[in-house]
């Protein structure tokens, strides 16, 4: 196996290759995102070979791959996700697999194989594979089918003096608090979250609905959220919050980020921040705001990959 060519290209260029050669989309055109493994730090090198042979025996079953970067959005046709991990269980290799709904996050199928050694990776790699196509042909034959276009009926236009309605938008389970090891001085950021996080939510087609924190622990977030009949919830649980202050104060940031949904957690890292430097003369609301935001600028990208749709 080899690391010499970042991942993303490496399975573009062979699915380019000729590997989907004399084999056709699905019927429906439904897609498949196939997003990159997340390996441990000394297994990070086998996840391109790895991915490789996955998208290889997906295309070969006769389905429609994208293959998406760390930095890339999932596309909207995409009707399911794949996505896994590389782990080391003593001298054994345990590759995992995740087929996920993109619309909500739902994990619909799991797949798992064991390989020894590293030298039996590649063997692994491919018993695994060859499970993983049909697994997905399975949830894409059995997922309701896209919209067509052509097929919906245009809307008619508004007669004159009558407003249109507005779509309601999607509810969206929000709790913002202290972590029970905070101390007292985290309070102003726990504010500014929630003040940031409501328009971020707002601007995503959803309404933010807060709980308490306690709802939205790990043991409960996922009756919450199914309770509420809504797609998802998030939550902001601050551990720790610290202003130099200064000429030029700074501060810096560590939050606990958890999406659930009603299938189950499906987001839960913790999220440090560098150190956010303000401006001569800022006052320490706007920079507690700026620290905010940069936390949900962290955040953006992992939404990206968790969540269909999410920009």
């Amino acid at each position: 196996m080899s690391a010499c060519l970042p991942w993303i290209f490496l399975v573009t260029l062979l699915l380019g290759l000729g590997l989907g050669r004399g084999v056709h989309a699905a019927p429906d055109h439904r897609t498949v995102a196939l997003l990159p493994l997340d390996a441990d730090a000394r297994l990070e090198l086998y996840g391109q070979p790895v991915a490789s042979e996955i998208a290889r025996a997906l295309v070969a079953g006769g389905i429609d791959v994208v293959v998406v970067g760390h930095k890339m959005a999932v596309p909207e046709r995409a009707m399911l996700i794949v996505d896994g991990t590389i782990r080391a269980k003593g001298d054994a290799v345990v590759i995992s697999l995740r087929v996920r709904n993109r619309l909500d996050g739902t994990v619909l199928a799991t797949l798992a194989s064991t390989a020894a050694t590293l030298a039996t990776l590649d063997q692994a790699a491919s018993e695994l594979s060859a499970r993983l196509a049909p697994a997905v042909t399975q949830q894409l034959s059995t997922a309701p089918p896209p919209p067509s276009p052509s097929s919906s009926p245009s809307p008619s236009p508004p007669a004159l003096g009558v407003t249109p309605p507005v779509a309601a938008k999607r509810p969206m389970i929000i709790a913002v608090g202290a972590s029970t090891a905070a101390d007292p001085g985290v309070a102003p950021l726990a504010r500014a979250l929630a003040t940031a996080a409501d328009a971020w939510i707002a601007s995503h087609d959803r309404e933010p609905r807060h709980v308490e924190l306690a709802a939205m622990s790990p043991t409960s977030a996922v009756k919450t959220v199914a309770a509420a009949r809504t797609e998802l919830g998030i939550t902001f649980e601050v551990a720790r919050y610290a202003i130099l202050t200064g000429e030029v104060p700074y501060a810096r940031a560590r939050v606990r980020v958890r999406v659930a949904a009603a299938s189950g957690i499906v987001f839960d890292r913790v999220v440090v921040t560098d150190s956010v430097v303000g401006d001569k003369g800022i006052s320490l609301d706007q920079l507690t705001a700026r620290v905010a935001d940069e936390i949900l600028a962290i955040l953006r990208p992992h939404m990206r990959r968790t969540i269909g749709g999410w920009r």
